[in-house]
């Protein structure tokens, strides 16, 4: 009889207590930065040179000499090569020789015009003599006129021994080295030249993106942004300066071009980089942490911690992203909403949370 009373007792005890209550999830939450941001395109580029030269003799002869370092900078008008210059030399002299020549006959033949002009006249020598000092002035002028001419050529081919830098630019490699040949007809390129101060960034946009970025440079200048490095951490501006005139009809893509001047001489042609093309700026656009997004059956939501410390679902159209870090929010959330950052696992509509941290996204 005491058992059953003892027993009694004990449930009416256990029935009385109450379960304690779960502690509120935690979740880490912000506000929206509120910036104004670059509307962009991304696309990918390869750098090439302002102008690049085939460095080729004009003459053939020994490589004598070589003036500059392969792979360094050199200036407009620097030495860089030069080829044997001592048979031009010779045939330079040889054709101011026979200028001298020319002249010294022509002056004899004007001279002996000039004295028989009178005689011709008084009958003392014969019209037929008279035209024939005649012919040997206009002879010797013709004769003047292709030795200069000759002079001219000899002196153009000795310039050619010596091989200089048409621009500022940065030498390439030495194909053919000091006392080989090199034969001006084998078309041997002995170096390339590159100038990349500026440089410029080709790329190819689909032919739907033409007429957005043609009707946005209407407006002025667009800028753009070339980024070495996959991790972006390098960045150089630059601006557009092409927009080729002919779509490819194989491909649908048209050739841009920008222009940076490249004051470091970091970038090198022929590198393949990323481009951002600034289309337009948007004023006061809301920015939350790319983590903040999620994708559900209805698209791309937000959970957002109400006053009540409820959780509500937004349903959100985001934008661009920005430093892999913030997306824009185009429609959906509100500037004064709190978005939860972390700790959305096993989230769902009115539960009740506990911020841990909370503050205006920076």
């Amino acid at each position: 009889m005491n058992k059953a009373f003892l027993l009694s007792c004990l449930i009416l005890a256990s029935c009385s207590k109450t379960s304690p209550m779960p502690p509120p999830h935690q979740v880490s939450a912000t506000k929206p930065l509120i910036k104004d941001v670059d509307l962009y395109v991304d696309y990918i580029g390869h750098m090439t040179a302002k102008i690049s030269v085939a460095v080729k003799t004009q003459v053939s002869g020994e490589l004598m000499a070589q003036y500059f370092i392969e792979g360094q900078k050199v200036k407009k008008g620097d030495l860089l090569l030069v080829i044997d210059p001592r048979p031009y030399q010779a045939s330079l002299e040889q054709a101011k020789g026979a200028l001298q020549q020319t002249e010294a006959t022509l002056n004899y033949n004007k001279e002996t015009t000039t004295r028989n002009t009178p005689l011709v006249k008084q009958e003392y020598i014969s019209q037929l003599n008279y035209d024939q000092y005649v012919t040997n002035v206009l002879v010797s002028e013709a004769e003047m006129i292709q030795h200069k001419a000759q002079v001219e050529t000899a002196q153009i081919n000795l310039g050619y021994c010596f091989i200089e830098a048409p621009m500022d630019s940065v030498t390439g490699q030495l194909v053919v080295k000091p006392g080989n040949y090199v034969d001006s007809n084998a078309g041997t390129v002995l170096t390339t030249l590159n100038q990349i101060q500026p440089i410029l960034v080709d790329f190819y946009i689909p032919e739907t993106d033409l007429f957005t970025i043609q009707e946005k440079q209407a407006k002025g200048s667009l800028k753009l942004y070339v980024y070495p490095e996959p991790s972006h951490k390098r960045v150089f501006e630059g601006d557009l300066t092409l927009i080729d005139n002919q779509v490819n009809t194989s491909t649908g893509a048209i050739l841009l071009e920008g222009t940076l001047k490249n004051e470091e001489s970091l970038l090198w042609p022929g590198h393949y980089v990323d481009v951002r093309l600034i289309l337009d700026e948007v004023k006061d656009a809301i920015l939350i942490p790319s983590n903040a997004v999620l994708i559900g059956n209805n698209g791309q939501y937000v959970f957002v911690v109400k006053e009540d410390s409820t959780i509500e679902t937004k349903l959100v159209k985001v934008g661009q992203r920005y430093d892999d870090k913030w997306i824009s929010i185009e429609s959906g959330l509100e500037a004064s909403d709190v978005v939860v950052t972390e700790g959305q696992l096993n989230l769902y509509p009115g539960m009740t949370v506990s911020i841990q941290s909370e503050g205006s996204a920076q």
